[in-house]
Order: C-alpha cells, then sequence, then structure tokens
C-alpha cells in the first residue's frame, strides 16, 4: 500500500492506525515547516524512527542498521520507562504525531528484513494511545466520535491490542463499557468519568 496526503486533512495519529490496521511494512517520511522525519514499520509497528535535514539521509542505512542490530532481542520500553535506544525514537514519534500540518507518504519497503535482522518492535498501540494522552485536538476525537449516540463494539483482537497500548485504570473502565450496545453516553455514564 502507497499512501500521501496532507496532515492537515488527516492527523498523524490516523496515518499510524491506518498503517497498523494493514500491518503494513515500510516507511513513512513526513515533512513539515517543523521537522523533516522517517519512522520504519514493520508490519504495522515501528521498528525505528529519526529525523533528519535532508530527505536522502533516510535511506541511508547504516544508522538504522546500528539501532537494529543494538536493539535486537531486547526488549522494548513502554512510555512510562523508555531509556536509550528508544528514548530518542519514541519522542520523535510523538513529536510527529503531534503535528497539524505538513505532507506525508508512506510506501512498502522491507529492504531492512532482507539482511537478516529481526528487529525489535514498539506496539503502534502503546504509541497511538499515548499520542492520543497528549493530544488536546478536540477534531481528531469528532472525526471517530461524530455523535454521542454512536456506539461502539470491540473488534476480536481487542485484548492482545489492549495489552500492548499499555492502558490507564480510566482507559480500561472505558473500554469495559464499550460492548456493542452501549452508545457514547451510556459509556460516559458506565464510566462515572467526566466528559470534559
Amino acid at each position: 500500500m502507497g499512501i500521501k496526503g496532507d496532515l492537515r486533512l488527516f492527523h498523524p495519529i490516523e496515518v499510524f492506525q491506518l498503517i497498523k490496521a494493514n500491518y503494513e511494512t515500510g516507511v513513512l517520511l513526513v515533512s513539515s515547516p517543523a521537522m523533516l522525519a522517517g519512522v520504519y514499520f514493520v508490519d504495522g509497528d515501528v521498528a525505528f524512527a529519526t529525523k533528519a535535514k535532508k530527505m536522502h539521509d533516510f535511506f541511508a542505512k547504516n544508522r538504522f542498521s546500528a539501532f537494529l542490530k543494538a536493539t535486537e532481542g531486547k526488549k522494548p520500553y513502554g512510555m512510562g520507562k523508555t531509556e536509550e535506544p528508544w528514548q530518542e525514537v519514541v519522542s520523535t514519534l510523538l513529536e510527529i504525531m503531534g503535528l497539524k500540518e505538513g505532507i506525508f507518504s508512506f510506501e512498502e519497503a522491507s529492504f531492512f528484513l532482507d539482511e537478516g535482522i529481526t528487529p525489535t518492535l514498539i506496539p503502534s498501540e502503546m504509541l497511538i494511545m499515548e499520542a492520543t494522552r497528549k493530544s488536546n485536538d478536540w477534531d481528531v476525537v469528532g472525526k471517530k466520535i461524530s455523535s454521542m449516540e454512536m456506539v461502539f463494539d470491540k473488534k476480536p483482537s481487542w485484548e492482545d491490542m489492549a495489552k500492548k497500548a499499555e492502558l490507564r485504570p480510566e482507559e480500561k473502565k472505558v473500554l469495559e463499557g464499550v460492548n456493542g450496545n452501549r452508545n457514547v453516553e451510556q459509556i460516559v455514564a458506565f464510566t462515572g468519568l467526566s466528559t470534559e
């Protein structure tokens, strides 16, 4: 799948969700007035992310290969305890997800997997949740929840996704309220949480 677009129309969180939903492997390039960045995905999860001064820097494999070799077989850190070598990667990812303008392009690519490296991956679910927590962009929320009468249901793989997302207690409570019958207003009542 190759996609490109404008971040004023597609929020970076939506782009990450699309890549994850399709289990894509490839490179996402993001160019905005604030930054130039690239993200390498494997099966929809993140293997690496970095900022650069020039676009062609993303295709110089030495830094990426060194990172993959340094992290091979190591457990990635969660958002609450991010340490090197993932700290810069996670910081870059959250910065990308906070962008409100710029352009993006995703292209399938697996050149780094051909070298026999098995990358340690950061679950996209965790990144999406952390970015959503930090975002005060109600336009993004409005695209997902356009009415308090909407009814949501869980995907068959919801338990695995929730585990990877590292949900907080109040988020687990909201997820518990989602049952395919309750609308958003009823879920709010069920949780006892504020909508503000």
